[in-house]
């Protein structure tokens, strides 16, 4: 297992792009009514302490009719709450895990061995599979629940249990991967 750097740590923002954090109405309403103002927050302050910050989008290209897929340019762009600024690097990715968006790899390493502050979307998914893999490759993760949202689900039974059960629900499952904190408490859950 890698060791700690005392080094700052890495915001990895997660497909905050438009037609997600936007999401279709047929989807229903998004949990974290607060997302924005966290994620602007949350970036706000790495940028005053100039911080690495590193964007993920994800690119839908095998779902010709997924928002988020490339061939729709307004729904593929990362929201302007969480645009890149300066040198900010933004990678794209096609499957759940951010780890396999080609680059990353390699810019994480760069920065040396680092905790990394998870925010994005969805919660349920590539949230999900960014942490626990960022956990099996030796990673400290953090998650900031409420810089993260998700969009309900149906349960086993075809039942819609709604936004924030599926946020709450996939946020918790990701205990034993990462420190679950909040944008309050981020900063010193990480010992700042």
């Amino acid at each position: 297992m890698a060791t700690e750097s005392p080094e700052p740590p890495i915001l990895l923002v997660v497909d905050l792009q438009r037609g997600l954090v936007e999401g279709d109405p047929e989807w229903g309403p998004r949990s974290t009514p607060n997302l924005i103002e966290n994620v602007k927050h949350l970036l706000q302050t790495w940028r005053s302490k100039n911080w690495p910050i590193l964007h993920i989008q994800h690119d839908a290209f095998n779902e010709p009719k997924n928002p988020i897929n490339a061939a729709y340019p307004e729904t593929f762009a990362i929201h302007k709450s969480a645009a890149p600024e300066g040198d900010e690097k933004v990678f794209v990715k096609h499957t759940g895990s951010a780890f396999f968006a080609e680059g990353l790899p390699e810019a994480i390493k760069s920065y040396g061995h680092r905790k990394i502050v998870v925010i994005g979307m969805d919660g349920l998914q590539c949230i999900n599979s960014t942490v626990r893999q960022g956990d099996d490759l030796g990673y400290k993760i953090f998650v900031v629940v409420d810089a993260c949202a998700s969009y309900g689900m149906e349960n086993y039974e075809g039942k819609n249990v709604g936004a924030e059960n599926t946020h709450n629900a996939a946020m918790w499952m990701l205990a034993p991967y990462a420190k679950i904190t909040t944008t309050e408490k981020v900063l010193k859950d990480l010992g700042y």
